[in-house]
């Protein structure tokens, strides 16, 4: 059974959300150890870090390191991938939104557009999938607080980095019937 326009649409707003914040994340970290890497590699940063009593090699070895960083995970690389997909879901939303009311062979083609888009995914970071679904809810205006996820704060913490596979994540009104 094919969801209705309004459930296409949340979630097509809710995988939007989410790669605009992986996409802006993904640019500030190749941002910063871009800037890492030329600020460290400079000569004269040797010089100065001495002053301070940090032998040079540690200097030298953090470059090594950073770069390395940079070059394995490639977060540029990423964050255009994430930035692919922002505009794909972006792209099918206004779609959705020029329909304000659609027959199922209608909502089935969104929906199928949908599924087609999230293939070209990379595994999602549940913790900050939860925080897209909330400022979805936010966003739609149409849905009670209580529909919001609870997301603890050590998943908060360190979602960006771990997927947290397995990991349910309640709603308010579920947490607060206990």
């Amino acid at each position: 059974m094919t969801p209705d326009r309004e459930n296409i649409r949340f979630n097509v707003l809710r995988n939007a959300l989410y790669h605009t914040a992986r996409r802006r994340t993904l640019e500030r970290w190749s941002r910063i150890f871009n800037f890492m890497v030329v600020v460290l590699g400079a000569a004269a940063v040797g010089n100065v870090v001495e002053i301070y009593g940090i032998p040079q090699h540690w200097v030298g070895m953090s470059v090594a390191i950073i770069g390395a960083l940079q070059l394995v995970f490639d977060f540029g690389r990423q964050a255009r991938d994430h930035q692919t997909l922002q505009r794909d879901y972006f792209s099918l939303l206004a779609e959705i939104e020029a329909a304000p009311s659609a027959d199922s062979d209608t909502c089935a083609g969104w929906y199928s557009q949908m599924i087609r888009i999230s293939a070209d995914e990379p595994p999602i970071l549940r913790a900050l999938d939860a925080k897209a679904y909330n400022d979805a809810l936010d966003a739609s205006g149409s849905f009670d607080s209580t529909e919001r996820l609870e997301i603890p704060f050590f998943h908060r913490c360190i979602g960006g980095f771990v997927a947290f596979e397995g990991y349910n994540f309640r709603k308010l009104s579920e947490v607060s019937r206990g």
